[in-house]
């Protein structure tokens, strides 16, 4: 073979090598557990409720709860997810208005404050849902299935837990057994 032949072919094969492997590494295609399909008919979930325990047949099972309080954590569940959903949409209002706002020629700093000042109110009322949905979950589960649903959470932070820059899982103590 010809020695510039052989040359375009090992740099062709290279390129093909780094296109094909290195660059989507370097992107992060390969990061573990990005595989997993999205449930909940492809919606993403980004707050998952303690409330959604209903869900998992397996915690049901270990939780040992009772149809009536599998039905008690569904409506909850449902309820919550409504009222978060409603505000969310306002919020997702909001946020485009201030976009709206600093992309103008010029920008009017009052409006932006009052913008602010609504995502910020917002914000505090889905912070308050997540904690009345957390109230709930302790006035439907006996204080033995509270110890165990705390057990799990302490033993499986990848469940609950959200990843985030560095890779490590930040998670919000759990504050049901207060609600007893």
């Amino acid at each position: 073979m010809n020695p510039n032949l052989r040359q375009k072919f090992f740099t062709g094969a290279m390129v093909i090598l780094v296109t094909v492997f290195f660059i989507p590494a370097f992107a992060g295609a390969f990061t573990p557990g990005q595989c997993k399909p999205d449930k909940g008919f492809g919606m993403k979930r980004h707050h998952v409720s303690p409330l959604g325990i209903w869900r998992n047949p397996k915690m049901v099972q270990e939780l040992g709860l009772t149809d009536e309080q599998v039905k008690g954590l569904r409506e909850a569940d449902f309820a919550h997810r409504e009222k978060r959903l409603q505000l969310k949409s306002k919020l997702d209002g909001f946020h485009l208005e201030m976009e709206k706002l600093f992309s103008a020629d010029s920008v009017d700093e009052e409006k932006v404050l009052q913008v602010a000042q609504k995502i910020s109110e917002l914000k505090g009322k889905l912070f308050v849902r997540r904690i009345e949905s957390r109230l709930a979950v302790g006035k439907l589960l006996t204080a033995d299935q509270l110890k165990k649903l705390k057990m799990f959470d302490l033993h499986h932070p990848a469940k609950h837990g959200k990843m985030h820059g560095n890779g490590k899982h930040r998670r919000t103590p759990s504050k049901i057994e207060d609600a007893n």
